[in-house]
Parts: C-alpha cells; sequence; structure tokens
C-alpha cells in the first residue's frame, strides 16, 4: 500500500530545504471535494514551498500530493490536468508531475526548474 499524502510530503521536506510546511488535506479543506470520492484521491497533502505563493494553498502554494487507490485513477486525474492547462494556455499556469506508483506529485510552474528538479530528486521519480 503506498504511504498517505502526508507522509510523503513530510519526506519530501526533509529534503527539499525551500519547503516550508505539509498540510493534509481533510474533507473541510478539499477546495476540489475529491477526496475520497470514487476514482478520486484517496489522501491529498499541499506542500508550501518559499518559491510560490505565500499563505497560498494547494498547488498556488508550491505542490501537492495525491495519492489513489490504483495507478488508473492517478493518470486519469494526471491526464485531465494537463489537458485543462494545455487547453487554457500558459496564462493559467503549468504544472510538472511525477509518479511514483499511485502517488502523484504536482510541483507548481511558478517554482524554477531546478526546483523542480530538487522535489523529483527527493520523491526518486
Amino acid at each position: 500500500m503506498a504511504a498517505d499524502a502526508s507522509s510523503v510530503g513530510a519526506a519530501l521536506k526533509a529534503k527539499v530545504q525551500s519547503i516550508t510546511a505539509v498540510t493534509t488535506v481533510t474533507e473541510e479543506l478539499d477546495t476540489n471535494k475529491l477526496l475520497g470520492r470514487p476514482g478520486q484521491y484517496t489522501s491529498a497533502a499541499w506542500i508550501a514551498d518559499a518559491g510560490a505563493t505565500p499563505g497560498a494553498t494547494g498547488i498556488d502554494g508550491g505542490a501537492v500530493v495525491e495519492v489513489f487507490a490504483t495507478a488508473a485513477d492517478l493518470q486519469t486525474r494526471s491526464e485531465y490536468i494537463q489537458g485543462v492547462l494545455k487547453k487554457m494556455g500558459p496564462a493559467f499556469g503549468t504544472e510538472w508531475h511525477h509518479v511514483k506508483g499511485t502517488t502523484l506529485l504536482r510541483i507548481s510552474g511558478k517554482l524554477n526548474p531546478s526546483v523542480n528538479d530538487q522535489y523529483g530528486a527527493a520523491f526518486g521519480s
């Protein structure tokens, strides 16, 4: 079984110096209202990064970890997000996605590519 999103976030925080906080996403905090719903993430965590928007939550804060029941559910979510971003254009935002098993690590395109590389190395993708 995959680790929960908060555990993944804590492991990343120990390796990526620009991470300032990890917040466990609960049903109350989940602005997407996807937590625990069929085909969606089973756990999620927001990662605040010093290079992103201070005080922002979700991807705007730096990064997001989402854990899914199956790799197929993860793939569907990743493709959906990337498709929407591509359709809307760069002004709507960009993201890097790293995948390991059933865990999706989403990194904000507001961060520098070198920071994305640090996350990828720490994540092991």
